[in-house]
């Protein structure tokens, strides 16, 4: 592949990461405040959003490995997401402020990651064709997550300025919607037209159940122990994402300042997403991913004894060391994902001999199903826990019982914390190395 066709395959994350982004920052907190949802109920909405959208994961899975075109077996596929996407992030961004109900949250919701699923498995599932080097797939899917992070940067970005204009949370919304929609067509235009793909078909017989192998990889240890792993990381990103704008509210008492420090954090995170690239390819990907998530433990480690130094002192000073934190954090953001992309890539290789048969697409549904859920949860358990536990109001900000903001603290910290932990150690115990790979390929070709 030539760098540009590289680019063109990885620019397809753009539009999807900078319009599931927002969903968790902006999104959710401007159904529950501006437009009088409540916390509760947006988290159990967006819950029943993914949850339901989680079962299409492995219908579209088989439908990848099973339904190629006379274009290949991934670009109608990419193709077809487009309109849904672009659909979708109209209703989601712009809704009607007067009559935003729970009906049309959930129906947008499930357009929008419906729109998702159709893209995000079919990108997963090209990737194992377009590089089966060990170390250039993850350079492609590192690739990919630097595309993403640019997407993610332009709609930090994007409110940052808004915010010296109107600081209100549906012009930032509106904003967003407005850039995420036009870029959509661009990129998939793109990549249709300068990406190769497969014209290598697998037998269409329906003779077979096709949810088969999907659900015999339940089985799979060393499959379910990265999947395991990504449901975790994924939760965690999800819950700070979740909590973020009231953490920079309620607890730090500067949300003046949210936005321009979340564009610090992804701007770190593009730093961050090389270092882990390059120690990946010095040492394994599980090594190099564990690495990641043992250093956003350290972080917010030290972010937990750095609070109790920090509450009482001026707003120049505490911006200082919150932003300070924000950036040591984001280093860590994009370590483990595009590692664990690539680590399931060549999972689905080793599989793919065991089946006798590509079945990478059916692979990549089982792990998207499960971030998922793990992003899923993310919002809904500490918004319940949030309003029916400590009795946390959104509507109230800074005027809400100290007992509920030390809660959204002590959640925002010691949740990522276990999780990480767990996951560090599900990555390193992961057995399949570049030499293992090696002759996986070298099978495969025979």
């Amino acid at each position: 592949m030539t760098f540009f066709q590289r680019l063109s395959y990885a620019a397809l994350n753009f539009p999807t990461s900078a319009a599931g982004m927002p969903i968790f920052i902006f999104i959710l907190p401007y159904y529950a405040g501006d437009l009088g949802l409540g916390l509760s109920l947006v988290g159990i909405i967006f819950f029943l959003g993914r949850i339901t959208d989680i079962f299409t994961d492995p219908i579209m899975g088989v439908l990848i490995d099973k339904f190629p075109s006379k274009w290949g077996k991934h670009k109608h596929w990419i193709f077809l997401s487009a309109p849904v996407l672009m659909l979708a992030t109209y209703l989601i961004f712009s809704p009607p402020v007067s009559s935003a109900s729970t009906y049309y949250f959930f129906l947008a919701l499930f357009l929008l990651y419906s729109g998702f699923t159709l893209s995000s498995i079919t990108q997963l599932s090209w990737s194992s064709f377009l590089v089966p080097d060990y170390d250039d797939r993850t350079r492609l899917l590192t690739l990919r997550e630097l595309m993403a992070l640019i997407g993610m940067l332009c709609v930090i970005a994007i409110p940052a300025i808004v915010e010296l204009f109107n600081t209100s949370l549906e012009a930032k919304v509106l904003a967003i919607g407005i850039f995420v929609f036009f870029s959509i067509p661009i990129m998939t235009v793109n990549a249709l037209k300068h990406v190769p793909d497969s014209q290598k078909a697998n037998d269409q017989s329906i003779t077979e159940n096709p949810f088969r192998i999907f659900f015999s990889l339940f089985k799979n240890l060393m499959l379910n122990k990265i999947i395991f792993a990504a449901f975790l990381i994924a939760f965690c990103m999800g819950l700070n994402g979740a909590l973020y704008l009231i953490w920079m509210e309620v607890v730090i008492e500067l949300p003046e300042y949210s936005s321009r420090l979340m564009l610090a954090y992804y701007l770190v995170s593009i730093l961050g997403l090389w270092a882990w690239r390059q120690l990946s390819i010095k040492t394994n990907k599980h090594y190099a991913a564990a690495a990641a998530c043992v250093y956003a433990v350290v972080i917010l480690v030290i972010g937990f004894i750095g609070y109790g130094f920090i509450r009482e002192l001026d707003d120049f000073t505490k911006l200082i060391s919150v932003g300070l934190f924000i950036i040591l954090y984001g280093f860590s953001f994009s370590g483990p994902f595009p590692l664990i992309n690539a680590i399931i890539a060549d999972i689905s290789d080793k599989l793919s001999l065991d089946y006798d048969k590509n079945i990478s697409g059916t692979v990549f549904s089982y792990l998207t199903a499960i971030i998922k859920l793990g992003f899923a949860l993310a919002a809904m358990v500490p918004y319940l826990a949030l309003e029916l536990l400590w009795g946390f109001d959104i509507s109230l900000g800074i005027a809400n019982t100290e007992s509920s903001k030390m809660a959204i603290f002590y959640i925002w910290i010691f949740v990522p914390i276990l999780s990480y932990g767990i996951a560090a150690f599900m990555l390193f115990t992961h057995s399949l190395g570049r030499n293992e790979h090696k002759q996986i390929k070298e099978s495969l070709r025979q």
